[in-house]
Order: C-alpha cells, then structure tokens, then sequence
C-alpha cells in the first residue's frame, strides 16, 4: 500500500496498523511578511520546508504558506469599518496566484507525487483582521483580535469585503488544489476567542467558509478542517460541527475539549492532535518519558482508528527536533 492510500485510509477511520503523527511549524520568524514583494521570504520559506522534509519525511504534509499569507486587496483605503464595502483588488492580484501556484509547484516537486500536499487557505476573516491591523496598528488597540469589533461595528460592511476576499479565495483553491499540484486544503476558522457570537457568526461568516470548503470538495477528495485557538483563544466548536471536511483539528489544550471528546462531537470524523503548541506546553519542554507517556494517554483514550497524533497549532519554533522524533517513535511502537 502507498502512502497515499494509507493516509486516506485513515482519514476515512479505516482501521490501519500505523498510526500517523502530523506536525508542521513556521519556517519564518515573522509569517506575516510580503513574500510576494520580497520573494527571498519565500526562498527562506522553501528551504526550512527542504530541512522539515529531510529530517521527518512525513505521511503527508501541510503547506506553510509564510510570505503569502495575505492577498493583494487596498487595505491602506479602508479608515473605517464602513470603508469595508469598498475593499478592492490591487492590480498584483492575478501576481500573487501566480506565486502561489509557483510556491506549490515548488512543494510538490520536492515532495514527488507519493504524498498528499494540502494547501494552507485561511477564512477571509482571517485576512479581515490581520491586514487591517497590520495596515493600521492604531486600531488594534481596539481588542487583541479586531474582527469582532469591525464586525460589531458595520456587519454589512464586514460582510461585503468577505464576499470579495471570498471570490478571491475560490480563484486561489481553483489554481492549487489539482491533480498533479495540491490534494486538497488545510482550511483555518476561527471565532476570535468567542468574539463573534454564534448567531453573527452564523449570519455574516459561515455562508463563506462553507462556500469555500464546498469549493475545495469540487476538486479534492479530502479537506482538512483547523479551528484555530492561537495562544489560548476559544472557539465555540459546535459552529463547526457540520462543516464538511474528512479531518478536523482544534486546540485541544485551549478548548479543553479532548480528541477522544471532539472525535464524537464531530461525528467521528478523523482528527488531528493533542499536544499542545506553545513553548511551556510538553511537547516543547517535556521529557522524552513524559512526552512518550502522553503520546500512550491519547491513544488510550481516542484509539488508534481515525485518530493522526499532533498538536493544537503549529509547532512552537523553539521545539527541538528530537521532541518530535520521540513522538514519531513511541507512534511506531504503539502500531
């Protein structure tokens, strides 16, 4: 059996002797940076992504999109919530898919064709709330996470920009999830640290989001579905529960939500983690004892069918490999 329908088995709870471990962390400093105007955040990118290949060579990877995190839109013209309704392509738009298709290409040829590559998308909130903050800092002063209060502020205004990120979004999933590029998308949601109440959100949001996940199922056979707790932000996770996506990964830790208790409350659908991803968690400053130990409480408890051992997020940069290693050791004593 190949790799590919190894992890496919599992993320349709297939029962399999192996059971998969899946990390991935930032391979720059700053995400957050324009790789589209400076491309040598990319090349930085591409190599940490090299190095993270070489060294765990994983079941099936999910692509780190630092530097290319944000679409082109006129953010600097927007001074107010209102100013919303007239967020607008820049003309690098049609640019930036073309580096996004390059940057996949580029994963894909370093990975050859025996590996599911899925893509990072984010929510247009996503792209709402941290280009407006970046672009104008002054507002952040507002509340740590921006969204709720724009959305608070003008929902119509709100809602007419994430129709146009939304557009946007499905022409990028349109260009990267292919046969021959990338296997489907690694979707990121979020609900601000419960900021955005479920009715608003089911309102103004989540008419999107399912937009865009219907979109990648047109052309991918799984999508995997992460909600979002960065530092300890909440989310309500009963928003997400009929979002149609094969695998779903929350932050277990922030949440307090077990995977053994989210693999019910999600229908049984596979999942991804249990460790969690900040620098005091146990994945980044436990024993090998203790990490190994905690890799056997999560079977125990979710089992081994459906279940991928991960973390809530990202990996912390400052997580040693050998951390990592153990995890994927105790995984291969425990299949």
């Amino acid at each position: 059996m190949d790799r590919k329908e190894l992890v496919r088995k599992v993320f349709h709870n297939e029962p399999e002797e192996k059971l998969l471990v899946a990390f991935w962390h930032h391979y720059l400093e700053d995400e957050l940076v324009d790789g589209l105007h400076n491309p040598a955040y990319l090349t930085q990118n591409l190599e940490g992504a090299r190095r993270f290949k070489e060294e765990f060579d994983p079941d099936f990877v999910k692509v780190m999109t630092d530097g290319l995190f944000f679409m082109p839109f006129n953010y600097d013209a927007v001074r107010t919530t209102a100013d919303l309704r007239g967020l607008q392509e820049e003309k690098d738009l049609e640019q930036y898919f073309e580096k996004s298709v390059e940057f996949a290409e580029a994963i894909r040829r370093m990975y050859g064709d025996d590996v599911l590559i899925f893509y990072n998308i984010f929510s247009p909130t996503f792209q709402i709330n941290h280009r407006m903050a970046q672009t104008h800092p002054e507002l952040r002063t507002k509340m740590p996470n921006l969204f709720p209060v724009l959305l608070s502020e003008d929902p119509e205004a709100v809602e007419a920009a994430i129709e146009r990120l939304t557009e946007a979004t499905e022409e990028l999933i349109d260009r990267v999830i292919r046969p021959g590029l990338m296997d489907g998308m690694y979707f990121s949601v979020s609900c601000y640290n419960r900021g955005v109440s479920p009715d608003m959100y089911r309102r103004y949001i989540m008419p999107a989001e399912k937009r865009l996940i219907a979109a990648a199922n047109r052309r991918a056979q799984d999508n995997i579905l992460h909600i979002c707790g960065w530092h300890g932000n909440l989310n309500d996770l009963s928003l997400f529960t009929d979002y149609d996506c094969s695998v779903i990964n929350w932050a277990v830790h922030a949440e307090g939500v077990s995977l053994a208790e989210g693999k019910r409350m999600f229908g049984g659908k596979c999942v991804i983690g249990g460790f969690g991803n900040d620098k005091a968690d146990l994945l980044c400053s436990g024993s090998r004892e203790e990490i190994q130990d905690y890799v056997g409480k999560i079977v125990a408890e979710a089992g081994k069918t459906g279940v991928i051992i991960g973390a809530d997020c990202t990996t912390h940069l400052d997580t040693p490999d050998e951390h990592l290693h153990w995890v994927y050791e105790k995984a291969a004593q425990l299949s």
